[in-house]
């Protein structure tokens, strides 16, 4: 094994003279990606003094965020926010695309938790004078470019499946659209309703989240993450404190159509319908449910789809209060007053069976990906994992 620091040296000197450069921002799941394109706005500074300049090649990590894998490889010249911390590799004996590999891995992200630096968990800081003090398997570089070549091969089936379920997902986008057209422009000339004509009201839970020391309740509290992708994830929840016990309306259930209440400018409204959940499952106070008349006026379904349509997304946003760029509110008034052309029941049955159909792939491929992606972090895992290569001392 040799430590990072071995090996690399901290670089990205802040911008002192106005440069034409591209601005970046390193992600999760995609490393460097130009900031306009993630973000669709500008978001950075347009005081660009003090940026870090990154050369092509370059690695660069939010430094209070690398615990999630936000941390990428420069593809060109470009300035990224103070925010980041940059380095590169000094010696040719370690392949770029073998140490972004490894850095990104489960026994690396495990690691950063107790190199980070601060008093709020989830803000932990990690300094690269701390960070070069972590552990690299010190293989040749055959060895490290054999190792790339096949989680190369194994990501690349991965990103298959993902683009099949993205293929689900326009579908489903393009059956609406054939059906009922624009909703909020009412090209169809459907009906004209407000909201609360088929929704009787949102109903939330309470964001109550067991310390580090308690023991793990039976009951867990959603996590907004479990709704801002469009689609229900159980797994992004906390544990609630032991002597807790949520009231049963709290508790999501099968057919529940959720909303996140609380988010970003562009996650805010985002809509997730529940097919299948655990049992112990509570709603926080950021997401709300929505609960129908008496007599159904509109199906979950239909809402679901509606809700994620770009121009109702777009009055959302637009509805939303809060001065922090990060966080918006909306309140359940601003929501139900929101007019859009109504279509048929009939019509909105129709395309609810559509994508139920839809839907049973869409799920058959979601169980594959995760599947594959469990392989994957097993695959990584055993790349750099002590048993299966024999490390010597430090070369």
């Amino acid at each position: 094994m040799k430590s990072l620091g071995s090996f690399t040296i901290e670089c990205g000197p802040k911008m002192q003279d106005v440069i034409d450069l591209p601005v970046y921002s390193v992600t999760k799941h995609r490393g460097f990606v130009p900031s306009l394109e993630y973000f669709k706005k500008q978001v950075f500074s347009r005081e660009l003094r003090g940026y870090r300049i990154v050369e092509s090649g370059d690695f660069a990590y939010a430094t209070i965020h690398l615990d999630e894998g936000s941390i990428g490889i420069a593809p060109e010249r470009c300035l990224v926010s103070p925010m980041y911390t940059v380095f590169r590799i000094a010696t040719t004996d370690v392949d770029a695309n073998y140490l972004i590999r490894f850095l990104k891995s489960p026994i690396a992200l495990s690691q950063y938790k107790r190199l980070g630096k601060g008093s709020v968990e989830r803000r932990k800081s990690i300094s690269f004078d701390r960070l070069k003090s972590l552990k690299i398997p010190a293989l040749s570089i055959l060895e490290q470019r054999l190792i790339v070549e096949s989680l190369d091969k194994a990501e690349n089936i991965r990103e298959k499946r993902f683009k099949a379920i993205e293929t689900i997902n326009d579908l489903t986008q393009a059956i609406f659209l054939e059906m009922f057209g624009d909703p909020i422009e009412n090209d169809r000339n459907w009906e004209i309703k407000a909201v609360s004509d088929f929704v009787s009201h949102f109903e939330s839970g309470k964001s109550i989240v067991a310390n580090d020391l308690d023991c793990e309740s039976n009951f867990r509290v959603l996590k907004v993450s479990a709704v801002t992708s469009g689609k229900f994830k159980p797994s992004e929840s906390k544990p609630l404190p032991p002597d807790y016990i949520p009231p049963t309306k709290h508790l999501v259930r099968n057919g529940d159509l959720l909303f996140s209440r609380a988010n970003t400018s562009e996650l805010i409204g985002a809509t997730a319908y529940v097919s299948t959940t655990p049992e112990n499952l509570a709603l926080p106070d950021k997401i709300w449910r929505f609960v129908w008349h008496s007599v159904p006026r509109a199906h979950p379904l239909y809402v679901c789809q509606l809700f994620r349509q770009p121009k109702f997304r777009q009055e959302i946003s637009n509805r939303a209060t809060g001065t922090s760029g990060s966080m918006k509110n909306i309140s359940q008034d601003k929501v139900m007053t929101i007019r859009v052309g109504n279509p048929d029941y009939e019509l909105q049955l129709e395309f609810a069976k559509r994508v139920s159909a839809i839907t049973k792939i869409d799920n058959s491929f979601e169980m594959q990906k995760l599947t594959l992606d469990e392989c994957f972090g097993a695959f990584q895992q055993r790349a750099f994992a002590d048993e299966l290569m024999k490390f010597g001392p430090e070369r």
